[in-house]
């Protein structure tokens, strides 16, 4: 009796099975057919690894659109669109050719939830090095009084957020005392050191135009005596 050989035949559909895989797997490493999770809250936890394939440009074009959300009425509600990344770009390409001076749709530098929208806090550019893994970096922020009352002093803890950190950076600022008071439509500089060791936080600082502050606790002194208490 003679023995037919299947060995090829195996190998054949084998390498079939394979080739198809690999073919699927491509499909879903497309960062831009990834799905943006409905619940903010997991989009670090979901989307970290996918940002790091887009170009910087895409980076921070799907930064402003995730910022653009949590800020929107949508996100008050629960009701995020789930969308994929491609088709994110392509709303926030179109949402900031209709809105140049306002990509992310804010209503204040701030968070108003949490602080009142006549004390805005804007974070300058830190100059770091991308190269080092643990940085000592002096952030330096500006405080802005729209109020009606000169500010005495601030002390405080603030909450940096951007879609591409792990976690929220918070930052301490010791308390600083404006001398002379800084008197209605004035800002003064405000400054803390920090340790960073998370490079996505090192790149944001760097050009800090989308990141989120909120003051989580803190006082503001103002010169009639009065003290505005966040928490």
């Amino acid at each position: 009796m003679t023995l037919i050989p299947v060995r090829p035949f195996v190998s054949a559909v084998v390498l079939a099975t394979l080739t198809a895989l690999a073919g699927c797997d491509t499909r879903t490493q497309n960062p831009m057919m990834q799905t943006i999770p409905t619940d903010a809250e997991k989009w670090q936890d979901k989307l970290g690894d996918t940002l790091e394939q887009l170009s910087e440009e895409d980076r921070q074009l799907l930064s402003r659109y995730m910022l653009r959300m949590r800020l929107s009425d949508a996100y008050e509600k629960g009701a995020v669109p789930r969308i994929t990344i491609g088709r994110a770009l392509e709303q926030q390409r179109k949402y900031e050719a209709l809105h140049p001076d306002n990509p992310t749709g804010k209503k204040s530098p701030v968070t108003t939830a949490v602080q009142p929208d006549n004390y805005p806090i804007t974070l300058l550019p830190a100059k770091t090095s991308e190269n080092d893994s643990l940085n000592n970096v002096k952030l330096s922020f500006v405080l802005s009084n729209e109020g009606q009352t000169a500010v005495k002093s601030f002390k405080g803890t603030l909450m940096l957020r951007y879609p591409a950190f792990k976690k929220p950076k918070p930052v301490v600022i010791p308390f600083t005392l404006f001398d002379p008071p800084m008197s209605p439509k004035q800002s003064r500089k405000m400054e803390a050191d920090v340790s960073i060791t998370d490079i996505n936080v090192m790149k944001a600082i760097q050009n800090p135009q989308n990141i989120e502050i909120e003051i989580t606790n803190g006082a503001m002194v103002l010169e009639d005596g009065r003290e505005i208490v966040f928490k």
